[in-house]
């Protein structure tokens, strides 16, 4: 990966000069009409200076959420990934074929598509990219419309914060559209995305789809949702956690943004080949709500592929099972991360003590 340069990417701002100041007020009424007012969203054009506030803060930060979900693949995957046509939908300021570039290097990808209905959006996307890595320029494509390619690439569809704005029609008109070997979603940490995406999931199967991640089985029903239909308020998310550089941090504090743990949903989905089997994941478990901390174990709630059926365990992790240095990075644990473990006793009611691994 390349290290991020916060002053090149300022440099690339269409509103040029704008001061970090300026930056951190249009992020807060930029906030306020996003998470508050929401009038006149559908109608709403973005100004260059929106763009280039919305930029600077949004671009860095949640590119890492791909990295994060990157991170949790197994190899083959990675490879596979790296290698295709990227058409990101909905692709803003260019987050995610920026954090594709910057996480894969692409060396060996295909043609890269921006898809957006924003013209500055667009305008600030070429930009960025340009700035970071001109030599993909003849790579790269901006359209406000959909458009077909002519490849014999595999094709990695990206829908980043966009299919929450979508109707689930409109979401499969898309996937039709670009026959995607790959479907990755990158959304907002919300309820109300992942019903969308169980509602999904059914026509994805359908559709001879299989889910590399987080879900070890796509046929049987998310032990989540289960809790949903039972009429209990829960989701599956993921949060990242850590910090950015001190520039964008420095934006955050004065525009009273705090983007040290980012709740968002992400979602891999893979087309099957007649070669290629099950997908299920080789991963034993992921951390899927942290419970609670007493002086001698960790407690989470983890999503496993137990006896063949998707579910949810408590987990007690005694301190005393580990290092200082996995106790330290277990303090730093995501919610959706992948880790092994090894079943040490069965408490009842659902509750294993473990060891545990953890994975990347």
């Amino acid at each position: 990966m390349k290290e991020f340069s916060y002053q090149k990417l300022k440099k690339s701002f269409l509103a040029a000069g704008l001061e970090d100041r300026a930056i951190a007020h249009i992020l807060e009424e930029i906030k306020i009409l996003y998470t508050i007012r929401r009038e006149g969203l559908p109608e709403k054009v973005w100004t260059e200076e929106e763009v280039s506030a919305y930029t600077a803060f949004y671009l860095p930060t949640n590119a890492r959420k791909f990295d994060f979900l990157m991170d949790q693949l197994d190899p083959n995957t990675l490879e596979g990934l790296s290698q295709c046509e990227v058409i990101d939908f909905g692709t803003g300021p260019g987050t995610y074929l920026y954090a594709f570039l910057n996480y894969f290097g692409g060396e060996s990808c295909g043609h890269l598509w921006g898809i957006d209905k924003e013209e500055n959006m667009l305008l600030q996307a070429e930009k960025v990219i340009n700035a970071f890595y001109p030599e993909f320029n003849k790579k790269l494509h901006w359209q406000k419309e959909r458009e077909v390619s002519q490849s014999t690439r595999d094709r990695l569809l990206i829908f980043g914060n966009s299919c929450n704005e979508m109707s689930l029609s409109q979401i499969k008109e898309i996937v039709s559209f670009y026959s995607p070997k790959f479907i990755l979603f990158l959304e907002p940490g919300v309820p109300t995305v992942f019903d969308a995406l169980m509602e999904l999931r059914p026509w994805l199967v359908k559709e001879g789809f299989d889910c590399n991640y987080p879900c070890p089985d796509m046929v049987q029903m998310c032990p989540v949702n289960k809790r949903v239909q039972a009429g209990l308020e829960d989701w599956c998310h993921q949060v990242w956690r850590g910090t950015h550089g001190p520039e964008v941090e420095r934006i955050g504090q004065m525009a009273k943004l705090d983007r040290k743990a980012m709740a968002f949903i992400g979602h891999l989905y893979q087309k099957k080949s007649d070669s290629s089997g099950s997908l299920k994941s080789k991963v034993d478990a992921r951390f899927i709500r942290y419970l609670n901390e007493s002086k001698h174990a960790y407690l989470w709630e983890v999503c496993l592929l137990h006896d063949d059926e998707l579910q949810i365990k408590t987990f007690e992790i005694p301190k005393k099972s580990m290092n200082k240095e996995m106790s330290k990075s277990f303090k730093k644990l995501s919610v959706g991360q992948n880790f092994s473990y090894q079943l040490v006793k069965e408490l009842g009611d659902g509750s294993w003590r473990v060891k545990v691994g953890l994975e990347n």
